[in-house]
């Protein structure tokens, strides 16, 4: 009956992995059950049966996109049903602790890894006749609002302006419905999960599609490979964070060099980068080109990866065209929830197995915060589960 002994209900189970991919720690996890729902179960068993789940979450993920893979080339798109409207997909990175597995007690070659994370988004919102939003918004004006931001950001709070009225920002698409997934693989090999996750989801027959990241170079190796007819965005934050560190170095004054850094984030809102582009270059003529012994923080080192920057990216910075068509300007949202994540995953007391158990940890957060119900359909459908009925396809094969 390929039974394997399982002692927990599906819905036992699913709390279990629940509050294992949600609470700080397992041991926390372990209180939790307790309290709320006055139910037994050590840390270690939830740290067992949230890998294990995380494993099969992992083995179905991959599945799937070897079978996207092989497919004949004249399959066609998946259909949505609902059509959608705006599908959108974000990319972006975090970062979570390691170390080598099977090494005994204790952590061994603890190391930092970047763990990919991509948002699909089902969007709804208009496109217009003119771009809806032709000014540069105030927020992007306002220091204290950018302090968070913009790292070395001063502004003097008794003489900082009041409150302005906040931006019409209505013209913005909206999220309706998000899935999400994460791994710790190389990015060649993320690309054909989120192709998978895409047509699953059938992004590829959205009315409008955009396709959204900072300037990793492999974000848009992966944009131009599996995502070919979606808009590439570069996410407007990235640039101002560059033109922010450029203008600071540039000017010794900061009010200049704000004054400089607004005024440069306005021509990249209204579409102008070029003639930032021509600006920087006239700043780099003045100053001197970088050679091998120029430092990081200098000024010529500076300028020169800021104009490269922006030289690499100016094709993803038409904003004005993106705002009519009704597009996303900002990653906000993978942003958002690249941060979800770190709250299970990342953090300096935190050592995850390099390997099979971080990879089991990211599936099941992912899981949790996706809007489907991956996570339930998966533990009630378990192969091998006492409590699950098996498909007449799984008997014949077994």
């Amino acid at each position: 009956m390929h039974l394997d002994g399982r002692r927990y209900s599906p819905a036992v189970t699913e709390r279990i992995v629940v509050v294992g991919g949600s609470a700080t720690s397992f041991t926390m996890g372990s209180k939790m059950l307790s309290l709320l729902m006055d139910l037994k179960v050590s840390a270690k068993t939830i740290n067992e049966t949230t890998a294990k789940v995380g494993n099969e979450l992992k083995q179905v993920r991959d599945e799937q996109a070897d079978n996207y893979g092989a497919r004949p080339l004249t399959t066609p798109a998946t259909q949505a049903e609902p059509p959608i409207s705006l599908a959108c997909v974000e990319i972006d990175g975090g970062r979570m602790q390691t170390r080598t597995p099977g090494e005994g007690a204790g952590v061994h070659n603890p190391h930092w890894r970047e763990n990919k994370n991509a948002g699909f988004f089902r969007m709804m919102g208009d496109d217009y006749a003119d771009d809806p939003c032709c000014d540069l918004p105030l927020c992007f004006t306002d220091r204290k609002q950018m302090q968070d931001l913009l790292a070395g950001l001063d502004f003097d709070e008794e003489t900082s302006p009041e409150d302005h009225e906040k931006p019409d920002l209505s013209w913005r698409p909206k999220s309706i419905f998000r899935t999400c997934i994460s791994s710790l693989c190389a990015s060649e090999r993320f690309g054909e999960l989120m192709a998978a996750e895409a047509d699953r989801r059938g992004f590829y027959s959205a009315g409008r599609r955009s396709f959204l990241g900072d300037g990793l170079p492999y974000n848009w190796a992966i944009q131009h490979k599996h995502f070919p007819s979606f808009t590439p965005i570069l996410d407007f934050i990235h640039p101002i964070e560059r033109l922010h560190e450029t203008s600071r170095v540039l000017f010794s004054d900061g009010e200049q060099a704000w004054r400089s850094c607004t005024k440069w984030m306005a021509l990249c809102w209204s579409g102008d980068t070029n003639e930032v582009i021509g600006q920087l270059e006239a700043e780099q003529a003045a100053v001197g080109l970088p050679d091998g012994n120029t430092p990081d923080g200098d000024v010529r080192h500076v300028l020169a990866e800021t104009l490269t920057y922006l030289r690499n990216n100016v094709l993803r910075m038409d904003y004005p065209t993106y705002r009519q068509a009704g597009l996303p300007t900002t990653s906000c949202l993978i942003e958002s929830q690249v941060k979800e994540m770190n709250k299970r995953v990342k953090g300096t007391e935190k050592f995850w197995n390099d390997g099979r158990e971080g990879e089991a940890i990211l599936q099941v957060k992912a899981s949790l915060i996706s809007d489907d119900d991956r996570l339930s359909t998966h533990i009630r459908n378990r192969p091998g589960s006492p409590f699950a009925r098996p498909s007449r396809k799984a008997r014949e094969t077994a």
